[in-house]
Parts: structure tokens; C-alpha cells; sequence
């Protein structure tokens, strides 16, 4: 989780886009369920991060 650069947090666009709110929410999120099945957050734990990236909009 320590290594999600300040770009990809930003581009996820929650809060008031700032690094600092992605942390404190994300913390807060997985501290809630991580410890709900018994285990411990760690900034240094491994985190899946994707893009996506939109490639046909239909109208109507």
C-alpha cells in the first residue's frame, strides 16, 4: 500500500482528490476489514491497483 504513487490516488478521484484522503480512507477501509476476519493492517501490505480505460461510449 506504501508504494501506490500520489498519481494513481489522485486519478482514483474520491474525496478532494489529494493523497493525503486516499490514504485515511483506504486505511480506514481495510483496517475495518482486515480486523472483521481477524488480521492486522500493514502499510506494507501487497495492494492490486488497476486503470481502466474506456474505450466506446454509446449514446441513448
Amino acid at each position: 500500500m506504501n508504494e501506490v504513487t500520489e498519481e494513481f490516488a489522485i486519478a482514483e478521484g474520491e474525496g478532494d482528490r489529494t493523497y493525503k484522503y486516499w490514504w485515511e480512507a483506504h486505511e480506514k477501509f481495510f483496517r475495518n476489514k482486515l480486523n472483521a476476519t481477524g488480521r492486522e493492517f500493514s502499510e506494507d501490505m501487497l495492494l492490486v491497483c488497476e486503470r481502466f480505460k474506456v474505450v466506446d461510449v454509446k449514446n441513448g
